[in-house]
């Protein structure tokens, strides 16, 4: 008789065992998820503690969002999990051991710093297998929760950007509270007395970037309509208008750029997901949304868009064209003329970075677009196995998203890789610490938009299996 209770117990008791592991096991992948997260919002808000809060600690506060990230890669050994490594995540490890070992021979045989060899492969490599993580730690649901409060984020912006457009360059505003001229911020301007926002950010791109990736957000929540709470039918609206304000006042071409080709793709989207009828009436709102534009443009905001079409006039007229086709062509081709002047080995990593200019080095021939700073850093070889990764990460990505959002009737992937697409393909994403971060988080947020199956719809055997 014992014999017998003790088997129908047992089975009971394993079930209850492998309910408290799934839980535990739940726990620590949040842990690591809100780690992540807390990481995104880091980059937002990076700027604003450089710039206002610690101004003198702003050559540490730039590495701030580092150690959370070797944080999460720690607790995601600790706690097992680590995804397995596929055919691209595979590529880009022994990418990135083979940045090491050239590394490890500039510093012994060359003159190129220490410093610089770790800060470039730093740019390089030490970002690379957080999209992979991200993919497995984080869901769609709380994917969906961040783009919310992204886009939430512009109604405190906008009122920021525009009082830094028409605030003097030196205050405080813009420059920041620093002392002297090492712990201040420089503005680019666009014309006159009209300053470029640059929002929470150091510098313009990161606003210039966050208006396109809230613009993706935007699109992606508009199309689908995924309003469950009578809040969101009011606030993302709304902050869709802040959006295109913000855009409107940002003084910034790459804004308008990266804001055109996230619509572009994010119809693409609407229609690849089924949403035809919603993005046709989208299609409409972006009409009104344009008129309205319009009228701000030609009354409360006059003199920030004639600043803008006089700088824009003036650059086009300086690089040939309005729609900058040659600027973007030399910089697609340079690397090949480069290739010419740059030993095997390179000329040293890390030393075609920003940082590399802003402390007094100079280069000897110019790399300022990022395909040509992999061969300055690298070499001929190895620069060119690194770009043929970024365009092969780039299709992986893509299809990606693009399956998902036909199978999954999900616009959501596509929008985010609209954002992606131009940062990954030849953004400065190891010279400018901003591009990294948005290209590398964004890698990741495409990947989990991707996700056929929710974390938190999977069965008990499922979550099982995959750990």
């Amino acid at each position: 008789m014992s014999f017998l209770i003790q088997f129908f117990q047992q089975p009971q008791k394993t079930a209850a065992k492998s309910v408290q592991t799934l839980d535990h096991i739940e726990k620590k992948r949040r842990l690591i998820a809100h780690l992540i997260i807390f990481i995104y919002f880091l980059l937002i808000f990076e700027g604003a503690i450089r710039k206002w809060v610690l101004p003198n600690q702003g050559r540490i506060i730039y590495f701030i969002r580092d150690p959370f990230v070797l944080l999460s890669y720690f607790l995601a050994f600790r706690y097992s999990l680590w995804p397995r490594p596929n055919f691209v995540f595979l590529l880009g490890i022994i990418l990135g051991g083979m940045g090491i070992l050239l590394g490890l021979f500039q510093i012994l045989f060359s003159e190129q710093s220490t410093l610089f060899v770790f800060y470039g492969l730093r740019n390089y490599f030490f970002y690379l297998p957080l999209p992979f993580l991200m993919e497995r730690v984080i869901t769609k649901e709380m994917l969906t929760k961040l783009g919310k409060w992204t886009l939430y984020l512009f109604f405190p912006m906008l009122p920021l950007c525009f009082f830094q457009v028409i605030s003097p360059r030196s205050s405080p505003i813009n420059q920041g509270f620093g002392n002297d001229p090492e712990t201040t911020f420089a503005n680019l301007g666009v014309y006159g007395d009209i300053q470029r926002a640059s929002g929470t950010f150091s510098f313009v791109v990161g606003i210039a970037l966050f208006i396109a990736c809230g613009l993706a957000f935007f699109m992606a929540f508009w199309i689908k309509m995924p309003h469950k709470k009578p809040i969101d039918k009011i606030l993302i609206p709304l902050s869709g208008i802040a959006i295109f304000l913000t855009l409107l006042i940002s003084g910034s071409r790459l804004a308008f750029f990266s804001c055109g080709i996230v619509i572009i793709f994010s119809l693409l989207a609407g229609f690849q997901s089924g949403q035809v009828r919603n993005t046709i009436i989208f299609i409409f709102y972006l009409f009104l949304v344009s008129v309205v534009a319009a009228f701000f443009a030609t009354t409360i905001f006059t003199p920030i868009v004639e600043a803008m079409i006089t700088r824009w006039t003036g650059a086009a007229g300086y690089e040939g064209d309005f729609l900058e086709i040659k600027r973007i062509s030399d910089d697609l081709l340079r690397f090949i003329e480069n290739m010419d002047f740059i030993p095997f080995w390179g000329l040293g990593i890390g030393s075609g970075s920003n940082a590399f200019g802003v402390l007094g080095n100079e280069l000897p021939i110019y790399a300022e677009d990022d395909w040509s700073r992999h061969i300055v850093d690298f070499g001929p070889f190895i620069g060119l196995l690194y770009l043929l990764y970024r365009l092969f990460l780039l299709f992986y990505i893509g299809f990606k998203c693009w399956s998902a959002t036909r199978k999954l009737r999900d616009p959501l992937p596509l929008t985010l890789f609209g954002f992606l697409s131009p940062v990954l393909f030849n953004g400065q994403i190891s010279g400018q610490g901003t591009i990294n971060g948005f290209n590398w988080l964004f890698a990741g947020f495409c990947l989990v938009a991707s996700n056929k199956i929710s974390l938190l719809q999977k069965t008990p055997f499922q979550m099982d299996q995959k750990i």
